[in-house]
């Protein structure tokens, strides 16, 4: 599907609810470090001029496309680039440690942990964000700082194969039943922070829809000795035995595999629905489920501070924040933040249906998302032991 005017104008209506305001964020001192030709003297033929007069770069994501993504920036621009696919925590360790060891090798990341981001990388000095001006007009101000290059969509999908009228459930709590014990795939939270960052978000700012949605499942108030819904469910669906996969690349089949009686329910991110689409399993995202489908994440644009190839990195972002950088991933189901990049028609989740039914982040609180970390993470790990 085309992501028309009309589709465009919705999809971003949906995007921005409840993240309106992420340009307050408060990013410390390093957000503002300069590197490279200065935006006083900025024109991207100067900057394109500037990085080909350096050496290669190394740029880093957590997906395989973001190979793709530097071969078009080489084409492009005569600039090598060598992509490498990295998990967000392995991220964050290498800008912090090359940082340490003044060696800084990688100069780019495209990083999906933006509270990590925001309250250590940049305030620490060990990376920067840097939004182009000559795309401001294209780039809706919550975006911009730091530079959001994308919104990555995770979603729970059912096996369309077995239920062919639709997922087989309509409320999250269903997933702490017996019914689903031990038929609930997820990506091992342990090594996504996303996830419990996620948890924090909804503990935060919307507990009150988790608990509505316990009483709509289960006809009766919630009674918890804990400190709120997000956490009684969070409790419940760790000690329901799920099926704990090292990513959601290991989830996609687990749910859509064929022969099952009683398939698994999953979590997993919308690039799996290709994977889902080339081997020939059905898998369907879960229209309606309340309180929500699933969540989406915001990737981060950053800059190692002590790059040796400044203008070359800015480059780069550059070529992430115009939406061209992103087209290998729109075929992925990932949302290019520029208002000029279309959802291509070949994307295979169909999530663009969806965004008005996505748990959205509260990026103002992103700050408390990583200060307690450490505690949802010792949640989960007592509860699914």
């Amino acid at each position: 599907m085309t992501l028309t005017s009309k589709t465009h104008a919705r999809a971003r209506m949906a995007l921005t609810a409840g993240i309106s305001a992420l340009a307050l964020m408060l990013l410390g001192p390093a957000a503002a470090q300069e590197i490279g030709l200065s935006d006083a003297d900025y024109s991207l033929d100067a900057l394109i001029e500037a990085a080909q007069k350096e050496g290669p770069i190394t740029v880093i994501d957590a997906t395989g496309k973001i190979v793709d993504m530097a071969n078009a920036f080489t084409e492009k621009y005569g600039i090598e680039a060598t992509g490498v696919k990295m998990s967000g925590q392995d991220q964050e360790q290498i800008i912090l440690r090359e940082a340490q060891a003044q060696n800084v090798q990688t100069d780019v990341f495209n990083m999906s942990n933006l509270p990590s981001v925001t309250t250590q990388i940049m305030v620490l000095g060990a990376g920067t964000s840097w939004m182009p001006p000559d795309l401001i007009d294209q780039v809706p101000a919550e975006y911009q700082n730091p530079a959001i290059t994308s919104l990555n969509p995770w979603v729970w999908a059912y096996n369309t194969d077995v239920h062919t009228d639709g997922c087989p459930i309509d409320n999250l709590w269903a997933l702490t039943t017996e019914e689903w014990t031990g038929r609930v795939a997820i990506p091992d939270p342990l090594l996504r922070n996303e996830t419990m960052f996620w948890f924090n978000q909804i503990a935060t700012h919307d507990d009150a829809e988790m608990r509505a949605a316990y009483e709509a499942f289960f006809g009766e108030e919630l009674v918890t000795d804990e400190d709120s819904a997000t956490a009684e469910w969070v409790k419940r669906l760790a000690q329901n035995k799920p099926s704990v996969a090292r990513s959601d690349t290991d989830v996609g089949p687990v749910i859509g595999a064929p022969g099952q009686e009683n398939p698994f329910m999953g979590f997993l991110s919308t690039s799996i629905f290709r994977d889902a689409q080339k081997n020939g399993y059905g898998m369907g995202i879960c229209d309606g489920l309340k309180p929500w489908v699933g969540q989406l994440t915001p990737r981060v644009a950053v800059i190692a501070s002590g790059t040796k190839h400044p203008n070359a990195a800015k480059l780069f972002s550059h070529f992430m924040m115009s939406g061209e950088g992103m087209i290998p991933q729109l075929d992925d189901g990932k949302l290019a933040t520029n208002t000029n990049a279309t959802m291509p028609e070949t994307e295979a989740s169909g999530i663009i249906n969806y965004l008005d039914q996505m748990h959205v982040p509260h990026s103002e609180t992103a700050a408390s998302d990583f200060e307690h970390l450490q505690d949802w993470q010792d949640f989960w790990l007592i509860n699914s032991r």
